[in-house]
This record gives structure tokens, sequence and C-alpha cells, in this order.
């Protein structure tokens, strides 16, 4: 693939706006505004977090000051993800969930699924529109619109078991270009022959293989140093009950939040493009790879960020999407931790 040129690099809050921020995502509009969504408190497990949009006008070129659009009292909100339907609204599904021993701190094991919605591109929202019992929608990561013109959002749990050690598995939901019918899928679970404690896979990023009709690669983050992926073959319904190791580097114990689109530019497959940190130690560099043959391999395109000599450098938790009115661009957000953390914003731009 050929190598993009970053055409821009920004903040979209100056440093120090928040003492912690996280998980970013973001949407390009049919009017050609940005609007990026993440959570934002005090601190990472605080009750206080709330969801944050920050729009950047196509006018003026500028972001506008993060606002809070979804607070609910007592609990954290958490994770979001934007999806844009055939008709051009925003939906912004959001995660809600206090620790059950002390409701004051966040907790991922117990917490539900509610969404607010845009019909002006960000500008204003719904009130809350809280998801049937048990579903939960994207998990930091995007839903897509099929061929079929279902939508199929990735989805995950970190539930308790043994009370030992929190164990990952994924999901996808499926549901209605209006989020009003929905279905689950069978759960993925993950195990790795080098790792004991591996806690399994959570948050997908999904890629349509349309080339076969239902064919849906899911490839999940892991606490077992790599990327695992799984299958579907019925547009999203059923998955491979095990996924597959693959040889895509995440780091730590814990691994770290990946995510990706196929990109068709001007008529043209231009292939899948993902965005990860590229090792199995750091969440540094942060690098967009490529694959040609739909997932079979991956090459190195570009660092993104890749400066990890700095104290406390993490760029991390991506979200990306194609351009909508330039289709050879992506635009990328992530966590930018260095010294004071912050959501960053990239623009990748093909010739």
């Amino acid at each position: 693939m050929q190598t993009p040129r970053v055409a821009v690099k920004e903040f979209i809050a100056p440093q120090g706006t928040f003492p912690y921020c996280h998980a970013c995502t973001i949407q390009e509009t049919d009017d050609g505004a940005l609007v990026a969504a993440f959570h934002a408190g005090s601190g990472e497990d605080n009750e206080d977090l709330a969801i944050y949009v920050s729009r950047k006008d196509p006018d003026t070129g500028v972001w506008t000051a993060p606002v809070v659009v979804v607070k609910t009292p007592g609990v954290c909100n958490m994770n979001p993800s934007l999806y844009v339907n055939d008709s051009g609204a925003l939906f912004l599904d959001f995660h809600i969930g206090g620790d059950v021993i002390n409701p004051a701190k966040c907790s991922t094991r117990g917490w539900y699924g509610a969404y607010v919605q845009s019909t002006d591109y960000g500008v204003t929202w719904s009130n809350i529109t809280y998801l049937p019992k048990g579903f939960l929608a994207g998990i930091k990561n995007k839903c897509i619109t099929l061929s079929s013109g279902r939508v199929l959002c990735p989805s995950s749990t970190e539930a308790v078991d043994y009370n030992l050690l929190a164990i990952w598995r994924a999901h996808m939901e499926t549901t209605d270009q209006d989020w009003v019918s929905w279905e689950t899928s069978n759960e993925i679970t993950f195990s790795h022959n080098s790792f004991h404690l591996c806690q399994g896979v959570i948050q997908p990023t999904l890629f349509e293989i349309t080339e076969h009709p239902g064919e849906v690669l899911a490839l999940m983050r892991s606490g077992c140093k790599c990327l695992a992926k799984s299958k579907s073959y019925d547009y999203g319904r059923t998955w491979q009950d095990s996924a597959e190791a693959t040889d895509l580097p995440n780091p730590g114990l814990h691994g770290s939040g990946v995510d990706g689109v196929r990109m068709f530019g001007d008529g043209v497959d231009l292939g899948l493009i993902l965005v990860i940190n590229n090792s199995t130690r750091e969440r540094c560099p942060l690098t967009l790879v490529h694959s040609g043959d739909l997932g079979a391999t991956w090459e190195h395109v570009l660092d993104i960020e890749g400066d990890c000599e700095l104290l406390g450098a993490t760029y991390e938790y991506p979200a990306v999407v194609q351009g909508r009115r330039n289709q050879r661009s992506a635009h990328v957000c992530y966590s930018y931790n260095s010294n004071d953390r912050t959501m960053a914003y990239s623009r990748l731009e093909w010739s």
C-alpha cells in the first residue's frame, strides 16, 4: 500500500483540560464536520466519568471546547462509540457501570448500554435511550453497516470468574438502522498455549469481506501479547467459538485497544487498515498497518506516533474511520499521554 501523508496532527482539547480522559471515538458527518467523543473525569475509576463531545466545523477547521452530552447521576459513563446510519443520523452509545462493593468506583463487569442520537451532525443530542437488558452495542469500537443493510456492533464483557481473574469474552450484536430490534451472537473465547493467565478477548473491530457474502472478520484485543481473530459466515449472527492468535502484537498482560476500517477510495479497493500499538510491551508506538489480502497478512505502513522515549509516552485506544468527503483519507483519534493526557487527532491522506 502507498504510504499516506499525515496531513494534520493536533490536539482535540489542550493538554491539561482534564485530569483524566480516554477512549476516543470519531465520525465524519455528511456536512463534513468531525465529531469526536470520549470519557473524562477526575480519574480512571471515578464515578464522575462523563461522556464529552467535541466537534470540528468544516468551515472554521477548529475543534469546539468539549462539552458533556451524557452524565447519569451517581454512576460512571464509559467507552463511547459513534455510528452514522444511512440517513446521516449519529448514534453515540456508551456504557454505565458502578462497582457492586464501592458504587463510587467504575466497573466494566456489570455495566449496561445506552445511547443518545443527533440529527444535526452532532450539534445537539437527544435524551438517553437505554438498550434492552443484556445489550451493549459497540464497546469502544464503531458499529458497521453491512451489505445486507443491517448494523453489526462489536461488543464484549469483562466478568469475574472464580473470584480470581476478569475473564474477557467477545460477542456481536445486530440491529436495524434505527436501533430498534436487537439480536446477539454466541460468545467468542480465547486461550493461548504460551499464557496460562490469558484473560480472553474484548473490543472487536470489524471488517466485512464483501467478496464472500456473509463473511465478517473480527480482530480483538487480548491479554496474550497478540491480537486474536474470529470469523462469521452469516453476517455476524454466529462466530467461531474460539478465536485464533494472529501475528499482530498487543502489549502487556492487559493488551490495548485497536481499530480498523476497510477502505474503498473512488471506487478502488484500498484494502484493510488497522491502527495498533506495534509492541508486545508498551502502548507505543501507535502504528498503521495494512492488509491487501483480506486480513490474511499485514504490513507496516507508518508510525502515527513514535516518540517512545518521552516520559510517560503512551499513544493508545485509537479509533479510525474513512473520510466521507475525501475517500482517500482516514481520521484517527487516540489517547495522547505524554506528561499531560489529552485526546489527539491525525488525518491520513493517500494521493
